[in-house]
């Protein structure tokens, strides 16, 4: 008969497991910053008058930075190792928010956004780290404790940021650069490395093109390039309905500005509930292909009537389905890329994907504003509920397995 400790963890369980706890706390802090800064770029902008197409410009370029940095970083993870990548988007984060803290210009704060844009292209490297340190049972919930913390992060940091913003909206920036100055330090001391870089490699011009030169063979592969399609489907939707809540939610519902934070939160810690606890829980007995597509018909059902619910309770239903389907189908989408990419190409390929994560966060908002604008509120989440049927239809067909290269 067994004993208990045939069933205990060994010595290197617990040390993988104690690295992904260091990298949860890594990312976690690094997106607390972000959602710290984040809600006052508006208003920062407008007190430097800047207009409207100006703040757009320089929300764009966060977005468009990671879209062409995310690659890049992946694959010098991929040359170099996981550590050095992550420790270098920290450093570059808290050196953006410096940047940001004394601009007093367009050109300024748009250089800040960018380079902070392309420092959170280590999300991919942190999603690589992922892969080094699990096993395939236990891949998608690594994943997921990545999308946990970053949705602790954005719920978390508004609420800091308004404390800390009442007298002066630079405080929060300065206070985020020390944080991530210090998450930095932490990273440091306590992260190992995960990848065993390549003792002869250097840094050459060609590994920064290389991402880029390979990408088209990226998307012609059949076991990815349905898969990044099923990313970008997804995040398109999911950022169009984040560009107009704030909008809607007002406007239909009656809330005041202080409801809407409530009401995202609300949905941020459900997500963050259902990617940090039940993914692990049901990744192993169902698999992330019926999580993908379980994850994907609760999304378009919970978008489709957002904005004619009839009543507080019923957006509150559909809010938690929005949350829970893109809370399983986005981690589980991003394992199974893990899983079809040769070991040696994590970090380039999960950067591959983040670009295309990258891009329907630039395009999401603009057809979702256009959409709102002019068709109004119902027709926005419709379409984006469209969005998320076509990722659905792509699931049905393309997600079966596959064996790994």
């Amino acid at each position: 008969m067994p004993t208990a400790e045939a069933f205990a963890p060994s010595a290197d369980q617990k040390q993988r497991r104690a690295a992904l706890l260091v990298l949860f706390l890594t990312v976690f802090i690094d997106l607390l910053g972000f959602g710290i800064v984040i809600p006052f770029l508006p208003l920062y902008a407008e007190r430097m008058h800047i207009g409207a197409a100006g703040i757009g410009l320089i929300l764009s370029a966060y977005s468009l930075a990671q879209f062409l940095a995310a690659p890049i970083l992946g694959r010098l993870s991929d040359h170099f190792g996981r550590r050095p990548i992550i420790l270098l988007g920290l450093f570059g984060s808290a050196v953006s928010y410096v940047i940001y803290g004394f601009a007093g210009s367009f050109v300024w704060l748009l250089l800040s956004r960018a380079a902070h844009g392309a420092c959170a292209g280590t999300i991919s490297t942190a999603q690589a780290y992922v892969a080094d340190t699990t096993d395939e049972r236990g891949r998608a919930h690594g994943m997921g404790m990545i999308g946990a913390a970053f949705g602790l992060g954005f719920v978390l940091g508004p609420g800091i940021g308004g404390l800390l913003g009442h007298d002066n909206l630079r405080t929060p920036v300065f206070f985020a650069a020390a944080l991530t100055f210090a998450n930095l330090i932490f990273a440091a001391l306590r992260l190992p490395e995960s990848h065993q870089p390549n003792p002869s490699a250097r840094l050459e011009l060609a590994h920064l093109c290389e991402p880029f030169a390979r990408m088209p063979a990226r998307l012609g592969d059949r076991r990815l390039a349905a898969l990044f399609g099923l990313a970008f489907l997804g995040t398109f939707a999911m950022a169009a309905f984040e560009a107009t809540f704030a909008m809607m939610a007002p406007a239909v519902y009656g809330y005041g500005p202080a409801g809407v934070g409530g009401l995202l939160a609300y949905a941020g810690l459900m997500q963050a509930l259902v990617q940090g606890y039940l993914l692990g829980k049901l990744a192993p007995r169902v698999g992330e292909p019926r999580l993908i597509r379980w994850g994907l018909v609760a999304f378009a059902i919970g978008l489709a009537p957002l904005a004619s619910a009839g009543s507080r309770a019923g957006l509150l239903g559909l809010l938690a389905l929005v949350a829970i389907g893109y809370g399983f189908a986005s981690p589980a989408i991003a394992s199974l890329i893990s899983k079809r990419a040769a070991r040696h190409l994590q970090g380039e390929v999960l950067g591959v994907n983040q670009s295309a994560m990258s891009l329907a966060r630039i395009l999401g908002p603009i057809a979702g504003g256009v959409v709102y604008g002019s068709c109004g509120p119902a027709a926005a989440y419709v379409g984006a509920a469209g969005a998320a049927v076509l990722a659905l239809a792509l699931a049905l067909t393309s997600t079966a397995a596959a064996p790994a290269p």
